[in-house]
C-alpha cells in the first residue's frame, strides 16, 4: 500500500519500516482542500492598510445556532443525510452540488533478492464517495473496484509468471510497471463520471495506455449508457464522425476508420463494447484508444460536443449551464481570459524562479503584459507563497470578475491557497491560507469541495462544501469538517485510557442531543467530524456518536485538554503528525 501525509503519517512511518523503507509514497488522489477566510491583502501594491474584516460566513453562523441549539435543549430530531441535501437543493435550484470522491491506491511490488532492484511493480486504483447517503452508488463502486484488483492483479501476477525464469538468471527486464490512474471529469449529486488510464511498460518497443470510462446516476448507482444521455443517438454518432473527419489528416487514421467508428456505436457488444465517454461540466467526451483508429505514433483521439454547441443533442437533465467558470492553469502556462468585457482577450499566467530543488520564494503572476511578484504582498499574514510547486484555476464569478486560486506547495506538502482578484491593469491579492487544490478533482465554482489539515485529536485532512461568491471568496453551509481517512483503511482510531465523561447520541441525530455517559478505559473511538478548532465526532464500535468537547491549552502548554484532563492521558496513543 501507499500512504500520502492527508492520512495518518505516523501509520505510513510504521508501514515503512515493516517494508524495509522500500515503500513508495501513497498517492492519494483526493477532492480537497479548504479556505479559512482569515487574512487581508492590499490592493495594486503591498501597504500597512489592511482589508475590511470578511463578512460573517456561513460557518461563523452555524457555530451560533449550534450554541442556542444546546442552551434550548431542543428535541433530538432526525437529520437529512448530505445525500438528501443535494437532492433538495438540485430540485430546488436546478444545480448540482458536488459528491466528494477519493481515489486510494493498492501498491505491489516485486524485488530482486540480492539487489532489491524493482522487477515490476503496480498500483491499483480504489474509488470511495467520502460522504454518507450513498449506498447504491458505493456498492456499485465496490463492485468496479473488487473487479479492477482482481483484473490488474491478474496481469501483474502473469508478468511475474513469464519472466521468472529470466529474473532468476539475471537476464531479465527490470523496472516493469503497471499503473492505474484514474481522473474524475464530473461528481456530482446527479452523476459520477470518470476515466481511468492504465500505463503499461512490460518491456517491448514503448509504453502502452489505454482508456476505460464509467458514469453512474448517483441517486441509483446504476450505469448510464450513452443512449441514456443523448437525446438523438444517431445523430450524436454523425457529429463524432463529422469531427474525427475534420481532424483524420492530423491523426493519419486508417482507411477503414469510418467502419470502426461505426461498430464501436453500433457493433456486436460483446466484441466492440460500449463506446466510451464521459461527461463534464461543459458536455461529453468521447474516446478511441491508441491502435483503434489510427498507429501508435498517433496516440488515442477524442471528441468533444458541448452543452453550448449542441444543446438539443444532450438531455437536460444532464446539462451544466452557468455563467460561472473555471479554467485549470499550471504553471507557465498562458490561457486568454477577457477580463474587461470589451471582446479582447488578455494573457494570463504564472512563473517561478526556481533552485536546484525546484524550490521558489514567490510567484510571478503575468496579467495582460504586466508582472506581479508576490513577494510584494508578504507581511506577517501572506509569505508570498514560497514552494515547490504551484497549481490554479482561473474562476470567473456571474459579476464578471476574474479570479486565480493559486495553489503552492512547500515542506511536508504542506499547501498554501491564494486568491487573487484579475484585472486588466491591476491585481489584488483578496486572501490566504495553509490549503491545496486537487488538479484531478472538477472544479466546479457553484459547488466543491476544499480540506485543511488539524491537529484535533490527530493529524488529518478534513473537508467541507463551498461555493465562490462574487466577491471571489469561497463560503460554506457545512456545520463541521468530514475527516477524509474515515472512509479509507487509515481510519484515525483512539482507545482510551481513563474513564471518560462524554456526550454520546444516537447516528444521524444533532450535535447535542445526546445524554452524558460514563465510557470506561479502553473504548475504542473513530474520528468522524471536527469544528476545526475544539470540538469532534466520533463513532463508537455500536454506532453512536460520541462529542469531544475540548479546552483550549494554556500559553504553557502545547495540546488542550478534555474533562480537565491533558488529551495525551486521555488516550493509549494520539496518533500526530510531525
Amino acid at each position: 500500500m501507499k500512504t500520502n501525509f492527508w492520512i495518518s503519517f505516523y501509520k505510513l512511518t510504521m508501514r515503512m519500516h515493516q517494508n524495509g523503507g522500500k515503500m513508495k509514497k501513497r498517492r492519494l488522489i483526493s477532492v480537497l482542500l479548504c479556505i479559512s477566510l482569515i487574512f487581508a491583502g492590499g490592493c495594486g501594491q503591498k501597504t500597512a492598510e489592511k482589508q475590511p474584516a470578511i463578512q460573517e460566513t456561513a460557518e461563523q453562523t452555524a457555530k451560533e445556532t449550534h450554541k442556542a441549539e444546546r442552551e434550548n435543549k431542543q428535541e433530538t430530531v432526525q437529520e437529512n443525510t448530505p445525500a438528501d441535501e443535494q437532492e433538495e437543493a438540485a430540485a430546488e435550484t436546478g444545480a448540482a452540488t458536488v459528491l466528494p470522491m477519493l481515489v486510494d491506491y493498492d501498491y505491489e511490488a516485486e524485488y530482486d533478492q540480492d539487489s532489491y532492484e524493482t522487477l515490476i511493480s503496480i498500483d491499483i486504483p480504489k474509488i470511495l464517495v467520502i460522504e454518507e447517503g450513498h449506498d447504491a452508488l458505493c456498492a456499485s463502486l465496490e463492485e468496479w473496484n473488487r473487479k479492477t484488483y482482481k483484473s490488474q492483479m491478474g496481469a501483474y501476477k502473469n508478468v511475474i509468471s513469464d519472466n521468472r525464469e529470466l529474473w532468476d538468471e539475471g537476464a531479465g527486464m527490470t523496472g516493469l510497471s503497471i499503473e492505474g490512474n484514474v481522473t474524475f471529469t464530473r461528481a456530482d449529486s446527479l452523476v459520477l463520471s470518470y476515466y481511468m488510464e492504465t500505463n503499461e511498460w512490460l518491456g517491448g518497443a514503448h509504453p502502452y495506455s489505454f482508456k476505460e470510462t464509467c458514469n453512474y446516476d448517483v441517486k441509483s448507482g446504476e450505469d448510464l449508457k450513452l443512449s441514456d444521455v443523448v437525446s438523438d443517438y444517431d445523430t450524436f454518432y454523425k457529429e463524432v464522425c463529422a469531427k474525427l473527419e475534420e481532424r483524420k489528416d492530423e491523426y493519419g487514421f486508417y482507411e477503414d476508420y469510418p467502419d470502426t467508428v461505426k461498430n464501436v456505436f453500433y457493433g456486436d457488444k460483446e466484441e466492440y463494447g460500449e463506446p466510451l465517454w464521459t461527461l463534464s461540466g461543459d458536455g461529453i467526451t468521447v474516446y478511441f484508444n491508441t491502435y483503434v483508429l489510427a498507429p501508435y505514433a498517433s496516440g488515442e483521439q477524442a471528441v468533444s460536443l458541448s452543452f453550448t454547441e449542441y444543446p438539443e443533442l444532450i438531455r437536460k437533465q444532464y446539462q451544466k449551464n452557468s455563467d460561472q467558470w473555471a479554467i485549470p492553469i499550471a504553471e507557465d502556462e498562458m490561457c486568454l481570459v477577457d477580463l474587461d468585457g470589451d471582446g479582447a482577450e488578455e494573457e494570463i499566467s504564472y512563473s517561478a524562479d526556481r533552485d536546484e530543488y525546484d524550490y521558489a520564494d514567490s510567484i510571478v503572476i503575468h496579467c495582460d503584459g504586466n508582472s506581479y511578484d508576490t513577494e510584494m504582498f508578504m507581511d506577517s499574514d501572506y509569505y508570498g507563497g514560497c514552494g515547490y510547486s504551484a497549481y490554479g484555476y482561473l474562476i470567473r464569478t456571474q459579476n464578471g470578475k476574474t479570479w486565480l486560486y493559486l495553489e503552492t506547495m512547500g515542506e511536508g506538502d504542506g499547501k498554501y491557497l491564494q486568491i487573487f482578484e484579475l484585472m486588466k491593469n491591476d491585481l489584488r491579492l483578496v486572501t490566504a491560507d495553509y490549503l491545496g487544490i486537487d488538479p484531478n478533482q472538477p472544479f466546479d465554482p457553484e459547488s466543491f469541495v476544499l480540506s485543511k489539515r488539524f491537529d484535533i485529536l490527530g493529524t488529518y485532512e478534513a473537508y467541507k462544501k463551498f461555493h465562490v461568491e462574487e466577491d471571489g471568496i469561497p463560503k460554506t453551509e457545512d456545520l463541521l469538517w468530514t475527516i477524509v481517512s474515515t472512509y479509507t483503511d487509515w481510519k484515525v482510531e483512539l482507545t482510551s485510557s481513563i474513564d471518560m465523561e462524554l456526550s454520546v447520541r444516537e447516528a444521524n441525530t444533532k450535535r447535542g442531543s445526546g445524554q452524558k455517559e460514563t465510557l470506561p478505559a479502553g473504548t475504542h473511538f473513530v474520528l468522524l467530524k471536527t469544528d476545526g478548532e475544539a470540538y469532534a465526532e466520533a463513532m463508537l464500535d455500536d454506532g453512536r456518536i460520541c462529542e469531544f468537547e475540548l479546552e483550549h491549552p494554556s500559553e504553557d502548554e502545547w495540546e488542550g485538554r478534555i474533562n480537565g484532563v491533558s488529551i495525551s492521558d486521555c488516550f493509549e496513543y494520539v496518533p500526530y503528525a510531525g
